[in-house]
């Protein structure tokens, strides 16, 4: 029993620490250009009173794609990108209709994507032949410009997929396609 609770006790004293770390960062930006709100927040997770906090390591998953993916676009575009989307929990991924089950917002390793001073296309193309990544998504809008972009970064096991995203019409999903510069095939 008294090393149930002094187990209990340091799990407690785990995630207090956690919490008082992410609190004081909240004083900062995530990143030189993601803010503490842009990285976590969530109108879902608000309005549903769902808890939006990563793990260690879904943290640091997130700590290296903004290093290695989203600082480096940034500085290659040399104007704001709006973060739609970033770190997800399990329970508000589950939450949100028409996301993956597997997907990499849950381990921290994808963003969503907005350009304010390129086309999302241009943002899109700059990723997809400029940077390393492992999934490039052309999300909906038509063939000459994505809604948004999502992106992920895997360390070490970047694959370099892409995939344009389109709505199934009459049904309330979308279908994945390779995407292959300017020619797209049925995956």
């Amino acid at each position: 029993m008294k090393k149930l609770i002094t187990e209990q006790s340091l799990t407690l004293q785990t995630e207090f620490n956690k919490i008082k770390i992410m609190a004081k960062s909240k004083k900062e930006n995530f990143s030189t250009n993601i803010s503490w709100k842009e990285a976590f927040g969530s109108a879902t997770a608000k309005k549903l009173k769902i808890k939006n906090t990563p793990n260690d390591e879904q943290l640091a998953n997130m700590k290296i794609l903004a290093k290695e993916l989203f600082e480096p676009l940034r500085e290659k575009v040399g104007e704001p990108i709006i973060v739609n989307s970033f770190f997800r929990s399990e329970k508000l991924n589950n939450a949100i209709s028409g996301a993956a089950t597997t997907s990499q917002h849950i381990d921290g390793c994808a963003i969503d994507l907005d350009a304010t001073g390129v086309s999302n296309c241009e943002l899109f193309y700059i990723i997809k032949n400029e940077l390393d990544f492992d999934k490039l998504i052309w999300e909906l809008g038509d063939d000459n410009n994505p809604a948004w972009i999502h992106v992920s970064y895997v360390k070490g096991n970047n694959r370099k997929l892409v995939y344009q995203a389109k709505r199934k019409e009459g049904k309330g999903y979308s279908t994945y396609h390779s995407f292959n510069l300017d020619k797209i095939q049925d995956a």
